[in-house]
């Protein structure tokens, strides 16, 4: 996890700037690969060594192509990545006000948070215990009172803060994890996407929706070794149930216990933010109350589990043969390319598992898109061969179905209790959605 020291220091310009330079190389790359394209539509001569130069200049611009690529997608995390940065400083910028705002609050320099119960109850009550010590045994009573209120509302701000600052630092480690990836040469896990007023925890909306869709299964094949992935159709909460779900947001008005659940839900996410980072921040991100869809790390949890990732694998793997198949069936005498989609289909992980994604998400849904390039036998080798780029998309409703509950730092929570706070009004249920990374393969 990113430093509280190094997240204060975050500023956005330089990655704006960054941005700014590779979108307009973007825009002098693709202008040459125009360029070079009507240059070798006017070479109207025959032979040998004019054929010889046209598949030189057919395989330039191929890796030319895949450079625009690379660029405009690290031009677009770059984008991304400066965005978030603007958002953790906000959220910086809230927790240091919010601390300034309570002088009985002290943020540490590493993120801590720290509380002078004597400064808080002097805040709120020791006016009048003093003037009450000079009155009467009521008014001591009085006073008295009212430090203890004060006491218990200084521990309760300062969970509060906690909270916030650990919001702040989940954001700051998922937009640098996500942007070294990018840098690292994977695309950006969430190309496209655009950051609602909630920043990080506000995305995901349009993020699987990718572009135009091939429908299920295969797509027509596409003569050559490139195709464009077909994105897959957007996955839709169908809306509660009977089982699922928690119904309308704030249908009554909360009450003290709602407030004390929530109190306690926040400090357990902060106090577990480390252990189950990921269910840490999209709890987090259900008591902040704003409903936004939730970006998920794809790549994290496939790194952290096998059973999703087994699935996904196994049916591009059937989706594969099928390619071989298809290309074998139509005689195809050179490489053809196929675009693939997958139906969303379910996915449950279990807690023996990985216990921070069975928290941050159990059970949902998952769909894959990919091409599948497939060769003809040649006189070196007699045999079908093919290759194939793939990701797989995430999406999930986080939400409460109150028949299960959970041991939590010594307190049982239910999912009835958390339930209850949507209901309230003072949390809410949103989306979960993300794409992985690229993945290849090649065969047999």
């Amino acid at each position: 996890m990113v430093a509280w020291s190094d997240v204060c220091a975050w500023r956005p310009d330089p990655l704006a700037e960054a941005g700014d330079g590779l979108r307009s190389l973007e825009v002098s790359l693709r202008g040459l690969a125009d360029e070079a394209q009507v240059a070798g539509s006017r070479v109207v001569s025959l032979g040998a060594g004019v054929e010889a130069a046209r598949a030189a200049l057919h395989r330039c611009g191929a890796c030319h192509d895949e450079l625009v690529e690379e660029v405009g997608a690290l031009a677009r995390a770059t984008a991304e990545a400066c965005e978030g940065v603007v958002e953790v400083r906000r959220r910086v910028l809230d927790c240091q006000d919010f601390a300034e705002a309570r002088p009985y609050l002290a943020l540490g320099g590493d993120g801590s948070v720290s509380v002078s119960l004597v400064s808080a109850a002097t805040a709120g009550g020791s006016g009048g215990l003093a003037s009450g010590a000079a009155a009467s045994g009521q008014a001591v009573a009085v006073g008295l009172g009212g430090a203890v209120v004060e006491a218990a509302r200084a521990q309760a701000e300062a969970v509060e803060l906690e909270a916030m600052v650990a919001s702040a630092l989940a954001l700051a480690t998922e937009v640098d994890e996500d942007y070294a990836s990018a840098l690292a040469g994977g695309q950006a896990a969430a190309s496209g996407a655009a950051h609602a007023s909630g920043g990080r925890g506000g995305r995901g909306g349009q993020e699987d929706q990718g572009g135009p869709t091939v429908g299920t299964g295969l797509g027509e094949p596409v003569p050559g070794e490139e195709a464009e992935m077909p994105g897959v159709d957007p996955w839709v909460y169908p809306g509660d149930s009977e089982l699922e779900g928690s119904g309308e947001h704030g249908q009554r008005w909360p009450n003290p216990m709602d407030f004390l659940v929530h109190e306690a839900a926040k400090g357990a996410a902060v106090a577990l933010s480390t252990t189950w980072p990921d269910a840490a921040m999209n709890l987090l991100h259900y008591l902040n109350n704003s409903g936004a869809p939730k970006h998920v790390n794809v790549d994290k949890m496939l790194e952290d589990t096998t059973s999703l990732g087994a699935e996904a694998e196994k049916v591009v793997t059937r989706t594969v043969g099928e390619a071989v198949e298809d290309a074998r069936a139509s005689g195809a005498d050179g490489p053809v390319t196929y675009p693939f989609t997958t139906e969303w289909e379910g996915y449950y992980i279990h807690s023996w598992e990985d216990q921070n994604w069975f928290y941050a998400t159990a059970g949902g849904w998952y769909a894959t898109e990919g091409t599948v390039t497939v060769y003809p036998p040649t006189q070196d080798n007699p045999e079908w061969t093919y290759s194939y780029d793939y990701r797989v998309h995430v999406a999930d409703r986080y939400n409460w179905d109150g028949q299960k509950s959970t041991q939590i730092l010594g307190m049982r929570i239910s999912d009835e209790q958390l339930q209850e706070l949507h209901q309230a009004g003072i949390a809410q249920e949103y989306d979960l959605v993300g794409q992985s990374s690229v993945m290849s393969g090649s065969g047999p």
